[in-house]
């Protein structure tokens, strides 16, 4: 029997496996025979993230279809990788300038749901700026941005992505609210 397509969820910073967004995904696909859902809790430091999460493309690519869920920090992650192993992803409420984000947050810095502790340094940050794409293929991207994004000025995604198939939403939040009414654009995007 063939193997479902395969969706990874990337978490946002200082996230886990467990975010609302990764457990919403796997709960409202469970039942999905052409999807699986998978998540799990990133490394602190971007390039570790990046080479576990191409680790495990690099591997499942080999037995079926891979696609991107990336939230936040998670859809910078997600935009190198979607270059880099030609696949497409979703993103929701990304970070698109990452590497100039940091700034404020030089230093000690703890994950609330690993207590794993980390400092962000200026290499840290070159990491990211090491893996920025210049011109992201638009073909590769659905990008969900909700206006009352706390953290991240929804037109940067806009403006970014400009091209893609962008959905934008009046309110929200950061960390998005009513996600679940989305699951079927970002289906249809992975087929």
């Amino acid at each position: 029997m063939k193997k479902p397509n395969l969706i990874i969820y990337v978490h946002g910073w200082n996230s886990h496996a467990k975010a609302r967004k990764a457990e919403l995904l796997i709960s409202e696909l469970k039942d999905n025979n052409n999807y699986e859902v998978l998540s799990v809790t990133l490394k602190s430091h971007p390039r570790e993230a990046i080479e576990q999460l191409s680790q495990i493309i690099d591997k499942e690519l080999q037995e079926r279809s891979v696609h991107l869920i990336g939230s936040s920090l998670g859809g910078y992650f997600s935009c190198f990788l979607a270059e880099k192993h030609n696949i497409k992803a979703a993103m929701i409420n990304p970070a698109v300038w990452a590497y100039k984000i940091f700034e404020n947050d030089r230093g000690e810095n703890t994950n609330p749901n690993t207590n794993e502790t980390y400092f962000i340094d200026q290499e840290w940050v070159d990491s990211l700026e090491e893996i920025f794409i210049q011109n992201p293929d638009p073909a590769k991207y659905l990008v969900l941005l909700q206006t009352g994004d706390e953290t991240l000025d929804y037109r940067y995604g806009a403006k970014y992505f400009e091209g893609a198939d962008i959905e934008i939403d009046e309110g929200g939040s950061h960390s998005f609210d009513d996600l679940e009414s989305k699951i079927p654009i970002i289906l249809k995007h992975f087929s």
